[in-house]
């Protein structure tokens, strides 16, 4: 995620480039073997049916895994306007491009949203709390940090002059030195 700010518009980016890579991959490595099943191969007629038909099968699923993955990683782009008070919400994906907007008397704040991962960990996605208690998921792609995920929260509330998640510092009394309790 990147954050860029001027004096009324902050815009945050996600674009996951990496996560593309290796759906090309799926897609690219599915495609040859599509192609190669359905007569493609330089020793095709040497090939039983069912090595064909499995071969088949296996890059049609490949190819299904590539769309998959390229589905489920948009560009994700949200901009908060402060001089028109609203926030655009611009996905691009395989299918085309989905936009809404929300005005900021809509939003209670922008929190984080927590998830779970394969292993039960805890993962954080960036999130808006509207004011119906609806929370509208903006980051495709969760982060098993915390305070990284944290930080833009922060901003993005500092910004919008939007309430600040509450911070709360617990000491106990031997964290402290003998001379700074006296």
């Amino acid at each position: 995620m990147q954050i860029e700010q001027t004096e009324n518009t902050l815009i945050i980016r996600e674009t996951p480039g990496c996560v593309w890579i290796m759906g090309l991959f799926f897609a690219l490595i599915g495609g040859i073997l599509v192609y190669g099943a359905l007569g493609g191969f330089t020793d095709y007629a040497s090939h039983p049916f069912w090595t064909l038909a499995l071969t088949f099968l296996m890059g049609s699923m490949a190819v299904g895994t590539g769309v998959w993955i390229f589905h489920g990683a948009p560009v994700t782009r949200v901009v908060i306007d402060r001089v028109e008070n609203e926030v655009f919400i611009t996905r691009y994906g395989l299918f085309g491009k989905r936009e809404s907007f929300y005005a900021f008397e809509e939003i209670e704040r922008f929190c984080l949203i927590e998830e779970q991962d394969d292993e039960s960990n805890p993962i954080w996605s960036l999130g808006i709390k509207l004011i119906d208690d609806e929370l509208v998921k903006l980051s495709a792609h969760p982060s098993h940090d915390e305070q990284f995920k944290q930080n833009f929260v922060f901003q993005i509330n500092e910004f919008m002059h939007k309430q600040l998640p509450a911070t709360e510092m617990i000491l106990e009394p031997e964290d402290e030195q003998d001379e700074e309790m006296s």
